[in-house]
This record gives structure tokens, sequence and C-alpha cells, in this order.
């Protein structure tokens, strides 16, 4: 049974953050994501008269995006000679990517969001520093602060660990209401 264009449409937009979260496992640092996401979102569109209704349209998805990386790399590989996950590690990456909902990484976010409000100001200055590259980096930071880089780096790991059993607990608790 073919799927009206409408519910296709709908389908595509909400798996779009479920697919570029299954490129990114599959070509983590690559500048390349954006262009991978869009090559697929025009094969899914050519391909569309093949999806059931009624299937699993991320698992779907995420097939095609694995023909896709795979394309990518060998293309990446022949022109620089770069070193990619081995088949089965991708593979394993994938599976778990793209058997979450399409709002699983929206309450990821959410989750996030909640967990860095509820940290100091000083230690939200230092995940800035450490994430965001306009502000100049640890080495800036360390230079500004007067702390060591060792410090910040054992501060790194501690509020890393925080927030994920922050957004650990916050996920459950959310999943319990529902």
């Amino acid at each position: 049974m073919k799927i009206e264009l409408s519910k296709f449409v709908t389908l595509l937009i909400d798996h779009q953050e479920v697919i570029r979260a299954y490129i990114i496992t599959q070509i983590p640092g690559s500048p390349d994501v954006r262009d991978v996401v869009q090559e697929v979102n025009i094969i899914l569109w050519e391909k569309r008269g093949s999806f059931k209704e009624g299937t699993n349209f991320g698992a779907w998805a995420c097939t095609i995006a694995r023909y896709k990386v795979l394309e990518h790399r060998r293309k990446e590989a022949r022109h620089a000679g770069l070193l990619f996950f081995n088949d089965e590690l991708s593979e394993l990456l994938g599976e778990k990517s793209q058997n979450h909902p399409p709002n699983f990484l929206e309450e990821q976010k959410q989750a996030l969001e909640h967990c860095l409000s509820q940290l100091s100001e000083k230690n939200r200055q230092l995940l800035s520093a450490r994430y965001s590259s306009s502000q100049g980096g640890l080495e800036k930071y360390s230079r500004e602060t007067g702390r060591s880089h060792e410090s910040l780096r054992v501060t790194l790991f501690r509020l890393r660990d925080t927030l994920r059993r922050c957004i650990r607990s916050y996920l459950s608790t959310k999943a319990g209401l529902s």
C-alpha cells in the first residue's frame, strides 16, 4: 500500500534528527555530515514509493543512510587515505541510533538543558570554554582563570559524569510520567 504524500513528508521531517544522528555515529567529526544528510533525503524522496506504510520509517531511512555513508567513506578513503570504523562497529552504532523514536533526541536535548541549568555559572563557563569554538578553548580559559590545564580536565571529567547521571535521571523520571 502506497503512503500518502503528506504522511511521507511528515515522517521524513519527524525523522531528520534520527537520520542525522545515525550519520554522525558513522562519520563522527566529518564536515560532510550535512551533505550526506541531504543526499539521503534526496534518495528517500526518490524511493518514497517503496516505503510501506506501517513499517519502521526510521529503520528504513537509516538503512538507506547506511549505504550512502558507506559510499561516502569509500570516496573519502580513496581521496585522503582515511581510516574509518570497521563495518561491524559501524553496524552496531547504527542499530543503536535507529531504534530510538523520532523525539528521542529532542528529549535528550531538553534533559541536557535542564541539567546544565542546575550547574553553577563557573562550571557552565568551563563547559562553554571547552565546547565552544568561539571561546578560545581550554588553554585560554586556563590562562584567564589561573587554573592548570590538568585541573580543568579533571573538573570537566566530573562535570560530564554529573551531567550523564542527571540526564539519565531526568529521562527516566520523564518516562515514568508518560
